[in-house]
């Protein structure tokens, strides 16, 4: 894994030596960002299920004003934080090593970006589309990017989430939705 844009560009990130553990690839990252231009600059960012930090990271260093990098694994978290730690980005994140569906409640700001990459086909998919718009997590115009199993299906509540584009890339799909106010 690598960073491809920005100011970290080539860079590389360890990552997670666990089967469980799937990183999303250079393509869906890089098309990720395609879609996403410049909003990520100046934003604070949500980065669940974040593994090694690869989407959080991949902000920061393309412009992201903060991340909190949320994910349950104490696995994960040293190694969002040894990534962070080798290009002096601490600063600019937050770790929090707890189940993300319990963190949500409790967070208290809204966020530019959501970044949710859940275990596939686990229903999680679900309830983090539930727990974004139940404790209005994102700010004005804020983005959720949720990447799935593109056999998963979910719910949003077209008054909150406006669906903008979905894109799949072999069994892997990342749906953008767009806060409404």
């Amino acid at each position: 894994m690598r960073i491809i844009s920005g100011k970290h560009k080539g860079r590389i990130l360890s990552s997670v030596k666990k089967a469980k553990i799937r990183p999303s690839s250079d393509k869906v990252k890089g098309s990720i960002f395609n879609v996403l231009k410049d909003e990520v600059v100046g934003k604070r960012v949500l980065d669940l299920f974040a593994g090694s930090g690869n989407l959080g990271i991949e902000a920061l260093s393309r412009g992201a004003e903060f991340v909190t990098f949320v994910d349950s694994s104490f696995q994960s978290i040293k190694i969002v934080k040894k990534n962070l730690e080798s290009l002096s980005l601490q600063k600019k994140a937050r770790t929090v090593g707890k189940d993300c569906l319990k963190v949500l409640p409790k967070l208290q700001e809204k966020f530019g970006i959501v970044f949710a990459d859940p275990p596939y086909l686990s229903g999680f998919a679900q309830k983090v589309i539930d727990s974004v718009t139940r404790y209005d997590l994102l700010e004005k115009e804020g983005i959720l990017v949720l990447e799935h199993h593109k056999k998963e299906t979910f719910e949003y509540p077209e008054e909150k989430l406006l669906h903008m584009k979905a894109k799949t890339f072999g069994d892997t799909m990342v749906s953008f939705f767009l806060k409404q106010d």
